[in-house]
């Protein structure tokens, strides 16, 4: 079989070449992620960052979250890179607030942000507050097989 390089065969190359460069950028356009924030009391490099009383964080431009000491909230994302605002009252009664922009690794589905991390060190490289998150997978305990049990009124029906 001879290939022939004409007209048509550069057009269909050309498209071949488009839809592939289309289907690469909408994976990393339209893939979803799940950021967890994290408002827990966390030891960074053996010191102990404590958990704000109470923080604001908007991820992008989704509603703003409310976390108080240990709790943790979820916001479902699209794209690689995001920002993330955090607002809060530190101890003199300041109100403070900072956006820090950040991109999920290739592949990562869920990740979590470490808000008592963040806050510490808001210049910091995003590895110090940013870590891949793997849902918990339950243990179930093997079931133990059942046993056939035979009453003794019937037991002289049974076979041997």
């Amino acid at each position: 079989m001879k290939i022939q390089f004409n007209k048509r065969f550069l057009v269909r190359g050309i498209a071949l070449t488009v839809l592939l460069l289309f289907g690469i950028l909408m994976y990393f356009v339209g893939r979803q992620h799940t950021i967890l924030l994290d408002n827990k009391t966390i030891t960074l490099e053996g010191q102990e960052l404590k958990a704000l009383p109470i923080v604001e964080v908007q991820v992008d431009r989704q509603e703003v979250l409310e976390l108080a000491a240990r709790d943790r909230d979820k916001v479902l994302a699209t794209n690689q890179k995001h920002s993330i605002t955090i607002s809060y009252t530190d101890s003199a009664w300041n109100e403070i607030s900072f956006t820090r922009k950040f991109k999920v690794p290739v592949g990562e589905d869920m990740v979590m942000v470490s808000i008592p991390a963040l806050v510490a060190n808001p210049e910091s490289d995003q590895s110090l507050w940013l870590a891949h998150y793997e849902v918990p997978k339950m243990a179930v305990a093997a079931t133990p097989e059942e046993s056939v049990v035979v009453p003794d009124e019937l037991s002289l029906l049974a076979p041997l």
